[in-house]
């Protein structure tokens, strides 16, 4: 009786370690929609996004919605970001005008169309939301072009040579974590295009925001804002 005591105490204490570690964040690759509800999307997504984004979603007057565009404007967003844009932006003519269930079935087919994978349950309004969108090689650089964040330590003597070290992965701006929050990164970014003097900065913990100059900013950061976080660096 004291051995099964023992055996069920070792069960138990591992069901608490392996709830406290709490399950890996669900992604796209997850099968988040199903076959039917891409198919219901096709028609939909023909009738009222085809004339804009193509028919086979390749683009015209709006941008393209498979391949390389998809994956560089949505890539390291969630789910949910996806289907709040498209169901407040589109159709571009009547904005907000498809039914709720009529937007999660056009997302749907775009994921479908995306050679991503499909599920037992439908996408809904409740099960996007922390469902992230991730490239399948497991690549979370950002693309050139990004509007992104970086935090980090201001380095340099002028316009020529700020450079942000000891900085963090690059995330979409505007990030939901605070700039202070954000702990030091082993990036480096070279800061371009600065329009103020940042000299009053130097050796500050500082958020800088930008369009990144090469995927994942190895170019460096076509500057728009630098902010001061702290007064020293971590």
């Amino acid at each position: 009786m004291r051995q099964g005591i023992v055996v069920a105490a070792c069960v138990w204490a591992l069901v608490v370690t392996v709830a406290a570690q709490g399950e890996a964040p669900k992604t796209v690759w997850d099968g988040v929609f199903t076959t039917a509800q891409a198919d219901r999307g096709r028609p939909q997504y023909a009738a009222q996004c085809g004339s804009c984004h193509g028919q086979a979603l390749e683009g015209g007057e709006g941008t393209a919605l498979v391949g390389k565009p998809f994956w560089d404007k949505w890539r390291e967003r969630s789910l949910g970001d996806l289907v709040t844009y498209v169901s407040k932006n589109m159709p571009l003519l009547a904005p907000g005008s498809l039914s709720p269930g009529a937007y999660d079935d056009i997302v749907a087919h775009i994921l479908k169309a995306n050679e991503l994978p499909t599920g037992a349950q439908e996408l809904t309004p409740t099960s996007v939301a922390g469902i992230r969108i991730v490239a399948k090689d497991g690549s979370t650089e950002l693309a050139a072009s990004t509007l992104a964040r970086v935090v980090g330590c201001l380095t340099g003597t002028d316009a020529n040579t700020w450079r942000v070290v000891k900085a963090s992965r690059p995330e979409r701006s505007p990030s939901q974590t605070p700039a202070a929050d954000v702990a030091p990164g082993d990036r480096e970014f070279a800061l371009k295009f600065v329009l103020q003097s940042l000299k009053s900065m130097v050796g500050h913990k500082v958020a800088v925001t930008g369009l990144l100059l090469g995927d994942g900013g190895v170019d460096g950061l076509n500057v728009s804002s630098v902010q001061s976080v702290a007064p020293a660096c971590n």
